[in-house]
């Protein structure tokens, strides 16, 4: 599949250009990138290289940029799959005793109401306020394995935090699912949630995969 309509490579592009300060978002830098949920982890390990400043691909080069203002373009992933285990909400999930005891729906709330909001103080403290990156627009956060929050947390309610929480670093999602009507359809559920946010609207598919 042509490179210059590539989804994945439009993804990377566009957060390198977010930011360089060439691109405004509406409100925050964020853009998201729909996946077919089953290549999920693929894309993950491709993003991974990526953020390292892997060489070797078509993916947009970030290494040795500056931003407008003449400062470095950094470019940090993050899995949300290994934030999950830290947080307080899977822990008490972890300790409401005998799987025969528990009921489904209480670790279901534990995890709705508290793993959003949990999951950005650990970003913030761990990669912005320990972690040495700048809370800039010329730092990029990739947010990776979004899948591992379903069916607990959704995209939207992770920028909604960030935006909360007064975060300006550029943002990039890649999420399981599709972008229908300008919402975000998570695992092609219903859509159900517009956020002001940019979006490819083109689903990464397994044969983008070979391009990049």
């Amino acid at each position: 599949m042509s490179g210059v309509n590539n989804p994945l490579i439009k993804f990377t592009t566009e957060l390198v250009d977010f930011a360089r300060g060439e691109r405004r978002g509406i409100r925050n830098p964020f853009v998201m990138v729909p996946v077919d949920p089953p290549i999920e982890k693929r894309v993950t390990e491709i993003l991974e290289r990526w953020t390292v400043g892997e060489e070797g691909h078509r993916l947009a080069d970030w290494k040795g940029v500056t931003s407008g203002s003449g400062d470095p373009i950094t470019v940090t992933g993050v899995r949300l799959d290994e934030l999950l285990p830290e947080t307080t909400a899977f822990q008490t999930c972890r300790d409401l005793g005998p799987l025969p005891n528990v009921s489904t729906r209480s670790v279901e709330e534990t995890l709705e109401g508290n793993l959003a909001t949990e999951l950005i103080d650990l970003l913030i403290n761990t990669y912005i306020h320990e972690g040495g990156i700048e809370n800039d627009q010329s730092s990029v956060l990739v947010l990776l394995n979004l899948g591992s929050l379903y069916p607990f947390t959704r995209a939207s309610e992770l920028l909604d935090e960030l935006d909360r929480r007064n975060v300006t670093t550029t943002v990039g999602i890649p999420f399981p699912g599709s972008v229908i009507g300008g919402r975000l359809s998570f695992y092609n559920e219903d859509a159900r949630h517009y956020y002001p946010a940019h979006r490819i609207n083109q689903q990464i598919e397994e044969g983008y995969l070979t391009d990049v």
